[in-house]
Protein backbone atom coordinates (compact mmCIF):
# COMPACT_ATOMS: atom_id res chain seq x y z
CA UNK A 1 0.00 0.00 0.00
CA UNK A 2 1.40 3.39 -0.99
CA UNK A 3 0.40 6.40 1.08
CA UNK A 4 1.33 9.97 0.12
CA UNK A 5 2.87 12.12 2.83
CA UNK A 6 0.59 14.72 4.39
CA UNK A 7 1.68 18.25 3.70
CA UNK A 8 1.55 21.19 6.09
CA UNK A 9 2.75 24.76 5.66
CA UNK A 10 6.27 25.31 6.96
CA UNK A 11 8.31 28.41 7.70
CA UNK A 12 9.13 30.88 4.91
CA UNK A 13 6.47 29.50 2.52
CA UNK A 14 7.94 25.98 2.60
CA UNK A 15 6.06 22.71 2.77
CA UNK A 16 6.59 20.14 5.51
CA UNK A 17 5.93 16.45 4.73
CA UNK A 18 4.76 13.95 7.37
CA UNK A 19 4.37 10.15 7.08
CA UNK A 20 0.87 9.76 8.52
CA UNK A 21 -1.34 6.68 8.26
CA UNK A 22 -5.07 6.40 8.83
CA UNK A 23 -5.62 3.89 11.62
CA UNK A 24 -8.23 2.82 14.13
CA UNK A 25 -7.54 1.47 17.60
CA UNK A 26 -9.75 -0.90 19.54
CA UNK A 27 -9.88 -3.75 21.98
CA UNK A 28 -10.76 -7.34 21.25
CA UNK A 29 -14.53 -7.63 21.31
CA UNK A 30 -14.83 -3.96 22.23
CA UNK A 31 -15.34 -0.56 20.69
CA UNK A 32 -12.95 1.01 18.20
CA UNK A 33 -12.06 4.60 17.52
CA UNK A 34 -12.92 6.44 14.37
CA UNK A 35 -10.15 6.64 11.82
CA UNK A 36 -7.39 9.08 12.71
CA UNK A 37 -3.90 9.80 11.45
CA UNK A 38 -0.91 8.43 13.38
CA UNK A 39 2.71 9.34 12.69
CA UNK A 40 4.91 6.52 11.37
CA UNK A 41 7.96 7.04 13.58
CA UNK A 42 11.04 4.85 13.18
CA UNK A 43 12.53 6.57 16.22
CA UNK A 44 9.68 5.50 18.51
CA UNK A 45 10.37 2.29 20.38
CA UNK A 46 6.71 1.27 20.35
CA UNK A 47 3.22 2.45 19.45
CA UNK A 48 1.95 5.21 21.69
CA UNK A 49 -1.40 6.94 21.94
CA UNK A 50 -2.86 9.75 24.05
CA UNK A 51 -5.25 9.20 26.91
CA UNK A 52 -8.33 10.24 24.89
CA UNK A 53 -7.78 7.32 22.48
CA UNK A 54 -7.79 4.96 25.48
CA UNK A 55 -11.03 6.47 26.75
CA UNK A 56 -12.64 6.10 23.31
CA UNK A 57 -12.05 2.32 23.45
CA UNK A 58 -13.25 1.86 27.02
CA UNK A 59 -10.03 2.24 28.99
CA UNK A 60 -11.30 4.89 31.39
CA UNK A 61 -8.14 5.02 33.50
CA UNK A 62 -4.87 4.43 31.64
CA UNK A 63 -3.06 3.94 34.95
CA UNK A 64 -4.72 0.51 35.27
CA UNK A 65 -2.18 -0.74 32.71
CA UNK A 66 1.38 -1.91 33.29
CA UNK A 67 3.46 1.15 34.22
CA UNK A 68 6.64 1.85 32.28
CA UNK A 69 8.79 4.82 31.29
CA UNK A 70 9.68 6.21 27.89
CA UNK A 71 12.27 8.80 26.95
CA UNK A 72 12.01 10.99 23.89
CA UNK A 73 12.89 14.45 22.72
CA UNK A 74 10.51 15.84 25.36
CA UNK A 75 12.29 14.00 28.17
CA UNK A 76 11.20 11.06 30.31
CA UNK A 77 7.57 10.31 31.06
CA UNK A 78 5.43 7.59 32.55
CA UNK A 79 3.31 5.48 30.22
CA UNK A 80 0.90 2.62 30.82
CA UNK A 81 0.83 -0.45 28.60
CA UNK A 82 -2.45 -1.98 27.43
CA UNK A 83 -3.32 -4.72 24.93
CA UNK A 84 -5.11 -3.23 21.93
CA UNK A 85 -5.85 -3.92 18.29
CA UNK A 86 -4.52 -1.47 15.72
CA UNK A 87 -6.29 -1.52 12.35
CA UNK A 88 -4.13 -0.54 9.38
CA UNK A 89 -5.91 -0.96 6.05
CA UNK A 90 -7.30 -4.50 6.07
CA UNK A 91 -4.84 -5.63 8.75
CA UNK A 92 -5.67 -6.02 12.45
CA UNK A 93 -2.61 -6.08 14.72
CA UNK A 94 -2.88 -7.38 18.29
CA UNK A 95 -0.24 -5.33 20.08
CA UNK A 96 0.84 -3.89 23.39
CA UNK A 97 0.62 -0.08 23.15
CA UNK A 98 1.71 2.67 25.50
CA UNK A 99 -0.75 5.34 26.62
CA UNK A 100 0.21 8.68 28.11
CA UNK A 101 -1.36 11.83 29.46
CA UNK A 102 0.77 14.19 27.36
CA UNK A 103 1.35 12.92 23.81
CA UNK A 104 1.27 15.98 21.51
CA UNK A 105 0.15 14.00 18.43
CA UNK A 106 -2.80 11.68 17.82
CA UNK A 107 -0.57 8.59 17.79
CA UNK A 108 2.87 7.16 17.08
CA UNK A 109 3.42 3.94 15.17
CA UNK A 110 6.77 2.64 16.39
CA UNK A 111 9.16 -0.25 16.00
CA UNK A 112 7.42 -2.67 18.38
CA UNK A 113 3.84 -3.19 17.37
CA UNK A 114 4.06 -1.64 13.90
CA UNK A 115 7.44 -1.91 12.16
CA UNK A 116 7.72 -5.57 13.16
CA UNK A 117 4.59 -6.27 11.09
CA UNK A 118 5.40 -4.22 7.97
CA UNK A 119 8.22 -3.46 5.60
CA UNK A 120 8.20 0.33 5.40
CA UNK A 121 9.86 2.34 2.65
CA UNK A 122 10.04 6.11 3.07
CA UNK A 123 10.27 7.71 -0.39
CA UNK A 124 10.62 11.49 -0.39
CA UNK A 125 11.55 11.42 -4.11
CA UNK A 126 8.23 10.02 -5.35
CA UNK A 127 5.57 12.11 -7.03
CA UNK A 128 3.93 12.66 -4.66
CA UNK A 129 6.39 11.91 -1.86
CA UNK A 130 5.13 9.12 0.37
CA UNK A 131 5.69 5.83 2.07
CA UNK A 132 5.00 2.28 1.07
CA UNK A 133 4.01 -0.39 3.56
CA UNK A 134 3.95 -4.13 2.91
CA UNK A 135 2.69 -6.66 5.45
CA UNK A 136 5.33 -9.11 6.67
CA UNK A 137 4.22 -12.41 8.15
CA UNK A 138 6.76 -14.00 10.46
CA UNK A 139 6.89 -17.73 11.01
Amino acid sequence: MRVPYRTYPGPNNTVQYYPLLRVRVGRKYGPTTRFFEALVDSGASDCMFPEDVAQAIGINDITTGRKSMRAGIGGKEDVWIHSVVVYVGEHALDIEAAFTHTLPVSGLLGRQGFFEHFRITFDPTGDPPGLEIERVHKA
